[in-house]
């Protein structure tokens, strides 16, 4: 009976085969974002999909993602942290076509030191070459430090470490609907979703789907010339203790963040 309610809810795994279902039905072509970077111009005329993932917990959830993405002919770039970086799952997940990618946080943990950060950015990123080519990577924001990990890219290039493209820097925003889970909502909610951490400006943002129900339709619909899906797979639960377990946390973290969105909008108000 409670596995049944469970897969009704939203952001249980029965609601993201939905959604890859559609994927897979719609007029959108699913590409990683190294593919899709590596498209001339002409190419990237017809509508694209990239389906982003960001490791940041629980890297075992990944599997049951990237397994439903398969079966529905979906490609997908998957960030790990170096904290989830697991090689049996990021080989299980490379091997169902998958990109695998740098969830980099150098900045963070140098504390502002961009020197040290760029020094620790070139070490980590050799530890995951060991495994696989890494040609994309994208920066984990944790809304608890002050500090943008992609303030990096002011000192240095992404050519100086062989890389081709950064999930918020390298695309057209002009030319890409952004959703993501952040906050449990794929709603664009100031305080569950930090600008230039856990969301970027579009053109497409009057579109603001309330449930994944909603992001379907709009898939459906086919409205946006391109689209960039942003999850967090640990949120995406089959077990009803892990959905219930992952509920209760996700209302804990929507209570910090709103706490500290309040917290820095009045510092602001009072400079």
């Amino acid at each position: 009976m409670l596995n049944r309610v469970i897969s009704n809810l939203d952001f249980s795994i029965s609601k993201y085969q939905v959604l890859c279902k559609a994927i897979s039905k719609s007029g959108y072509t699913s590409i990683t974002l190294a593919d899709y970077l590596k498209l001339d111009s002409d190419h990237k005329m017809r509508p694209y999909l990239i389906m982003r993932h960001d490791i940041d917990r629980n890297p075992e959830r990944t599997l049951d993602i990237a397994r439903l993405e398969y079966d529905n002919g979906i490609k997908a770039t998957y960030y790990f942290r170096t904290s989830t970086a697991s090689k049996g799952i990021m080989d299980k997940v490379a091997s169902y076509g998958h990109e695998i990618g740098f969830h980099y946080e150098t900045i963070d943990k140098m504390k502002g030191d961009v020197k040290s950060a760029i020094d620790l950015f070139k070490n980590e990123l050799a530890q995951f070459r060991v495994y696989h080519p890494i040609v994309t990577a994208c920066a984990h924001g944790n809304p608890l430090t002050k500090h943008d990990n992609k303030h990096i890219w002011k000192h240095c290039r992404l050519s100086e470490f062989k890389l081709i493209g950064e999930a918020f820097l390298s695309l057209d925003f002009a030319r890409f609907a952004y959703f993501s889970d952040s906050g449990r909502t794929w709603r664009k909610s100031r305080s569950q979703k930090m600008h230039g951490k856990d969301d970027v400006g579009s053109i497409y943002d009057y579109l603001q789907p309330k449930d994944t129900d909603e992001l379907v339709g709009i898939i459906n619909a086919g409205t946006p010339g391109n689209i960039c899906v942003l999850t967090h797979p640990e949120r995406w639960c089959s077990k009803p203790t892990d959905y219930i377990k992952r509920y209760v946390l996700d209302l804990i973290f929507s209570a910090g963040k709103t706490g500290i969105h309040l917290f820095r909008t009045v510092s602001r108000n009072n400079i």
